[in-house]
């Protein structure tokens, strides 16, 4: 047994069938089974039920592509911590971002990036927060910036910044001249929430808009992208949430928005970057961390500590 075959074990199930499974590995569809049906008469029991136009693993098989997968995933460590040491740019990078930051922060690690490590290839990722935390898990992504209220425990969480949250209003709207504004005092029926948290905990607070509180108004727009529901509000009546890196973006490219601090408590986020534990990245991440404490985007207050 070697990792080969448990490459092409984990292959045969992703894909549920060998020929498939062959040019995933670049090899023939002949070499891959043979060597399935070596491994499988090495251990004694069949790993694939061969049915007609699929392949099933067997209950052992199931097991035992489970313990491939991580497997496969600790010699990819190894091979990647080895490479580190060699050169720390050598491998790629992947950072995941929510569809709330991500607009408003490529620039920004593009320049964070280029600075610090210039050889490195940077791959940016934009998902949602439980998504991303799962990509963290599974090795996908090396670090997800995410809330730490949104946080998964089971993984690290180092702190980057926190950043106020504002009602977002257009600049002729009768809320606009408010110097803060409550939760319970935000208008039920103007109000658009995404179905995802921000981080807040102050989002509790905020009104839940029904079928019934909004009848007035003749599009549902709660499923469009967080940027495409604030370009509405410029233009209407409606209001929404957004963090204060959103804010100042919006600011800085003259849109035609009011907004209003939201008033404490839970009107801050902890912002940071969740990452595996042990993760052979840390000396990366820390520099990272370090950067953006003497560098923050602005709105945000940074709190790395080394």
């Amino acid at each position: 047994m070697n990792l080969r075959d448990l490459e092409y074990v984990t292959a045969v199930a992703k894909c549920g069938n060998f020929s498939v499974a062959a040019k995933l590995c670049n090899v023939s569809q002949p070499a891959l089974s043979n060597q399935i049906k070596k491994l499988e008469k090495e251990l004694g029991t069949d790993l694939f039920l061969r049915l007609s136009g699929e392949v099933r693993p067997t209950a052992c098989g199931q097991r035992i592509v489970k313990i491939a997968e991580e497997m496969l995933i600790s010699a990819q460590r190894i091979r990647d911590t080895a490479t580190e040491f060699r050169d720390p740019e050598a491998v790629p990078f992947h950072i995941g971002l929510t569809p709330t930051l991500a607009p408003y922060l490529t620039d920004y690690f593009s320049n964070l990036f280029s600075v610090l490590f210039p050889h490195m290839r940077v791959t940016m990722i934009e998902d949602l927060p439980q998504n991303m935390l799962k990509m963290v898990e599974d090795h996908s992504l090396d670090v997800a910036l995410v809330a730490k209220l949104n946080h998964n425990p089971t993984l690290e969480f180092t702190s980057i910044w926190q950043e106020p949250l504002y009602l977002a209003v257009n600049e002729g709207h009768p809320l606009a001249p408010l110097p803060s504004i409550r939760p319970e005092d935000v208008p039920v029926h103007d109000f658009i929430r995404l179905p995802h948290s921000f981080g807040y905990e102050l989002e509790e607070r905020l009104p839940t808009p029904d079928q019934a509180s909004r009848a007035t108004k003749k599009f549902d727009l709660t499923a469009l992208r967080f940027e495409t529901i604030c370009r509405h509000i410029c233009h209407s009546d409606d209001c929404t949430i957004v963090s204060a890196l959103a804010a100042e973006q919006f600011r800085q490219d003259n849109w035609p928005l009011s907004f209003i601090p939201f008033e404490a408590p839970g009107n801050l986020r902890n912002l940071g970057a969740a990452s595996r534990l042990n993760c052979p990245r840390k000396p990366l991440l820390a520099k990272i961390g370090a950067y953006i404490q003497e560098n923050p985007p602005k709105g945000v207050t940074p709190t790395f500590v080394a």
